[in-house]
């Protein structure tokens, strides 16, 4: 079994292994966020999608530089991602990117799969006529657009945002706020696998037909079918990663 970590570092350059920052989620508020909001996005998403590698030692006037951001800005965005398990803050060591590792896919994917499930079945208990309505909107946007780029190991500009809003459409019923909010977090963290798992498939994925069932299931009211989907859905992603590792 290979360890994650030097996996990644054998493989090809981070250039190849990252696709480019994903646009905003659709659909999103038109407000206009605050410039620390903004700068926390962006260093958020460079963590996510690998502009900011796995264990990368994070300078905050470098960063100030590349972000046209002044330090003390950089400085509480990174301890902000630092509590959202992003970077790591070291004693006297500043800041570094948190590794990625299979203990830690792993135990994304189970807290995922339990609490997505969760948030899935009350938001099929409660959910509404606008529930139904803003999940057939998001599914419909979704399936439009392809997931693979032209060279099937990059996921296409939009595509992210899109899948997002789609499974916030499905959770959006779920009148437990603290739930959603760590469905959410829990996205975030398991996004950089995302982008790692689409490099390594080696069989295609029907992406859009296990996104149709999942919408056709929670319109259905089927709460065991549409839990056990997206369940399901979580796990594979992780499985297309862990076969890699292990087999390497």
């Amino acid at each position: 079994m290979t360890d994650l970590n030097e996996f990644l570092s054998a493989s090809a350059g981070r250039a190849e292994l990252f696709p480019p920052a994903s646009a905003p989620v659709e659909g999103a508020s038109s407000s206009k966020p605050t410039r620390a909001t903004h700068l926390l996005g962006r260093l958020r998403e460079a963590v996510i999608t690998g502009k900011l590698a796995p264990g990368e030692r994070l300078v905050v006037s470098t960063l100030a530089e590349a972000f046209a951001a002044g330090q003390t800005p950089i400085r509480e965005a990174l301890m902000r991602l630092a509590s959202e398990g992003f970077i790591v803050q070291e004693d006297q060591r500043g800041f570094a990117v948190a590794p990625i590792s299979r203990a830690e896919l792993i135990d994304l994917t189970q807290a995922r799969a339990e609490i997505e499930g969760l948030a899935m079945a009350w938001s099929i208990q409660h959910g509404g006529d606008d529930w139904e309505a803003g999940l057939l909107a998001a599914c419909h946007r979704l399936l439009k657009l392809p997931k693979l780029s032209g060279d099937d190991q990059t996921i296409t500009p939009g595509w992210s945002g899109r899948h997002l809003a789609f499974h916030q459409a499905l959770m959006a019923g779920c009148p437990n706020r603290v739930v959603l909010q760590i469905c959410a977090l829990l996205s975030d963290r398991a996004e950089r696998y995302r982008h790692l798992s689409v490099r390594y498939l080696k069989t295609p994925r029907d992406d859009r037909a296990e996104h149709e069932a999942m919408a056709q299931a929670a319109l259905a009211r089927d709460t065991a079918r549409a839990v056990h989907l997206v369940q399901r859905h979580i796990q594979i992603t992780s499985e297309i990663l862990l076969a890699e590792i292990d087999g390497g």
